[in-house]
């Protein structure tokens, strides 16, 4: 007899716990739900993540802000968020709580996470379109068109307006385009390669590797060129920059302006010359702006409306944006102690950021005087036109252009002409992805329209 009455006891006193911790586990999914249900906002429109309790403004209403949004009848499940923008960065910090159950056995369970959205940083090559921009090309068959047009049913013609890789080329880190990539040789490909372009090249080409061609004169397929998925869904094209909230933080310029970068220990000197403060001008903008790195990081803003010339030695977190073009007329470079190399061959540097965004082009070198061997630590964009070396069929053989960072461009920018396996003119490149910059952005650093936002910490 009180053998069964022992086994209803202890039944009877389990079942809360029981409960409770089914309560536990639900309180956890109705928390994920939650935030599945912001970054589906945040998908829809980047603009959404301003939105909270207390900041309503063209923002859809979601009663998740201030009260409970029901996730499941069965079990009894809830959600609730609160998002905080960390300005510098770009990245929003997320509390999420999840509720399950009801009265004495109910759960709230709460994270915190970081969300961020894909960006050209997430590469250490990105282009819209694999083809000169027409604007610079200058060449009678390279009109202005649209990805994989070039695989068309005369191939020749329009071959004048693409670029390739080659034997010469090292590119350490993901690789992507919307466009389809032309390859000669065999570059050194140290990461994933993904194309955009859904168009079968086995027609036009003979290749059966979508998202690539070999094209005439370049030889057989390389074994790098079967690392070419092209399942990657097109991303956005890159937008307009919005600097509209980033110029009080910074020092706007009207007109042209040269930057020179210096280092004093962890302390990073920008001078400056030719260019006007606007008005009103922030007080640290005067000339030499300092921007502390290492430990003590700080965050810091250029902004001039035309043409932005920089070169020097920096430290922190800093970003140039121009509102035409940057030219970078000699080495741009950390401190090199800071670039870590770790066991698996990828480097990354958490302590610096430097972001170069021009609207229209990046220069690597003057017109009239390219760099050699020409070193540039920063993540780059180019929002319409192109990173590329003026004059690149006609200087010399300028050796290697190292960048530790990332590149994004509207359309790809030549720096060599080859013969073979040779550089004839400019540069052979070694790009090396900087893997600190899937968290660590520059300041203000503009992700593309429509980007899908992921949680990067929890």
């Amino acid at each position: 007899m009180s053998i069964p009455l022992a086994i209803a006891t202890t039944t009877v006193d389990q079942l809360p716990q029981t409960t409770r911790n089914l309560n536990w586990d639900a309180a956890y999914e109705a928390a994920h739900a939650g935030l599945n249900d912001y970054e589906q906002h945040l998908d829809a429109s980047g603009s959404y993540s301003v939105c909270s309790k207390t900041y309503t403004t063209g923002c859809a209403t979601n009663s998740a802000f201030t009260g409970w949004v029901q996730a499941s009848t069965t079990p009894l499940e809830y959600y609730s968020y609160s998002p905080s923008v960390e300005t510098a960065q770009g990245l929003v910090s997320l509390e999420v709580s999840g509720k399950a159950g009801s009265g004495a056995d109910a759960v709230v369970r709460t994270f915190a996470y970081t969300v961020r959205p894909a960006s050209s940083l997430d590469d250490v090559y990105w282009t819209n379109y694999e083809s000169l921009d027409p604007t610079i090309s200058g060449l009678p068959n390279c009109p202005g068109y649209t990805q994989g047009e070039y695989f068309g049913a005369s191939p020749a013609t329009p071959g004048n307006c693409t670029v390739e890789f080659d034997s010469n080329d090292t590119l350490t880190g993901p690789v992507f385009s919307n466009d389809a990539f032309r390859i000669c040789g065999t570059p050194n490909f140290q990461g994933t390669i993904e194309s955009g372009d859904t168009l079968d090249t086995a027609a036009e080409w003979g290749v059966a590797v979508p998202g690539y061609t070999n094209g005439s004169g370049c030889g057989s397929p390389p074994k790098e060129a079967v690392k070419i998925v092209n399942n990657t869904p097109p991303q956005s094209a890159i937008p307009a920059t919005d600097i509209t909230a980033a110029l009080k933080y910074g020092c706007e310029f009207t007109g042209n302006v040269t930057l020179a970068l210096s280092l004093s220990g962890n302390t990073t000197h920008i001078s400056w010359s030719g260019g006007t403060l606007a008005t009103p001008a922030n007080s640290f903008c005067t000339s030499p702006i300092t921007l502390a790195g290492s430990g003590g990081m700080t965050a810091g803003l250029i902004y001039a409306a035309g043409t932005v010339t920089v070169s020097g030695n920096m430290t922190g977190a800093l970003d140039i944006m121009a509102g035409q073009s940057i030219i970078v007329s000699n080495n741009l470079q950390y401190p090199s102690g800071d670039i870590q190399t770790g066991a698996n061959g990828e480097e990354s540097d958490s302590t610096d950021a430097l972001g170069l965004i021009a609207t229209d082009w990046v220069h690597l070198g003057t017109t009239s005087s390219p760099v050699p061997n020409l070193t540039v630590d920063a993540a780059i964009l180019a929002l319409n036109d192109s990173m590329y070396l003026p004059n690149w069929a006609s200087v010399g053989n300028e050796g290697t252009l190292t960048i530790f960072g990332s590149i994004a461009q509207n359309f790809r920018g030549p720096v060599a002409t080859v013969n073979g396996a040779t550089v004839v003119t400019g540069y052979a490149k070694d790009y090396i992805y900087d893997t600190s910059l899937q968290t660590l952005w520059p300041p203000y650093f503009v992700p593309p329209n429509s980007a899908v936002w992921s949680p990067t910490s929890y």
